[in-house]
């Protein structure tokens, strides 16, 4: 897709001796004109005639006028060689810059830079014409030849844009110019895709990296407030089991009768109840389940009521909801 400088030679190789749709088309249906009757010389072979007959246009018009500078346009068409066209289209930019001729010399010059292999020049002589012609009938032109330029040099994005703008202002008649423009537009509707999928990644990469931002603050947090909390007291160490058979329940004692413990929860699950004691247990809290269902989170083992009761209070500050019940049996 990428155009190389020896297909640029090989396209304008014949250029100074020729015309192009754009010009043609900006003379409009007067085929009389000086400079359509050059070129029509100039197709047909006689480059030497069209030049004499610019030169006699040259020798008639006052400089400083229009025709003048028309006739300048039309020797450089069928210049004896880049060199001498090149110094009309340049005398014309820049002595005759409010003339229809100067937007159409400044593409000329353009396109003779690239052919040449000087990009730098090229590339200066078509963001001119951007500027000081942005609605005139050599825009689309020059918009695809700065396009291509920039695609060839691999920044695609603004290829594309600049293609984008060719294709705008592209004149319906101008079939060759078109179709031109869309083969080398064929890399950006993929470009577009990429950077659409960039985007989306790049997105949903940046909401990941601040849920676990989130989560790990959140973690941080609840460490440092666990610290600062009271040591929650230890359970009261179950008396030992004399020797029984298995299916015999041990004795009660008279502390476990009468012990206290901070509920934070009850689920039909195992799982569920085992998953919320291991949350309480990273915070720091001696976490408990008890057997059978409903399956009993606890925390704290106390003789006393008014330790037990303590704690609730303690987890309520900590956004823990609990409440005292009486401690199950060992």
């Amino acid at each position: 897709m990428m155009f190389r400088m020896r297909a640029i030679r090989r396209l304008f190789a014949g250029f100074l001796f020729t015309g192009t749709a754009t010009v043609a088309h900006a003379q409009g249906a007067n085929g009389d004109s000086l400079i359509a009757r050059v070129r029509r010389l100039g197709e047909s072979g006689s480059a030497a005639a069209g030049r004499t007959l610019a030169d006699s246009a040259l020798g008639a018009a006052k400089e400083g006028s229009s025709a003048y500078a028309d006739a300048l346009f039309a020797r450089a068409s069928v210049a004896e060689s880049p060199d001498a066209a090149r110094k009309d289209y340049l005398r014309i930019v820049v002595d005759y810059s409010a003339s229809p001729r100067a937007e159409f010399s400044l593409l000329r010059l353009a396109q003779m830079e690239l052919a040449r292999g000087d990009r730098v020049s090229a590339r200066d002589y078509l963001r001119r014409l951007a500027l000081e012609h942005p609605e005139g009938p050599s825009s689309a032109e020059g918009a695809y030849w700065l396009g291509r330029m920039m695609l060839d040099e691999g920044a695609v994005a603004s290829a594309c844009a600049s293609l984008a703008e060719a294709k705008q202002r592209v004149a319906p008649e101008n079939v060759e110019l078109a179709n031109q423009i869309n083969y080398y537009s064929q890399p950006c509707a993929a470009a577009a895709q990429h950077a659409a999928d960039s985007a989306r990644a790049d997105s949903a990469a940046k909401v990941m990296r601040a849920d676990s931002l989130a989560r790990a603050d959140s973690i941080v947090k609840a460490k440092v407030a666990a610290k600062k909390k009271v040591t929650v007291a230890p359970a009261k160490a179950a008396p030992k089991k004399a020797p029984a058979e298995k299916t015999s329940p041990p004795a009660a004692s008279s502390a476990a009768k009468s012990g206290w413990t901070a509920q934070v929860g009850a689920y039909d699950s195992a799982d569920e109840a085992d998953r919320l004691a291991k949350r309480l247990k990273d915070r720091g809290y001696e976490t408990r389940v008890s057997p059978g269902k409903p399956f009993r989170v606890r925390i704290g083992w106390y003789v006393r009521r008014d330790d037990a009761v303590a704690l609730v209070a303690k987890l309520k500050e900590a956004k823990i909801d609990a409440f005292v019940v009486e401690a199950e049996k060992p």
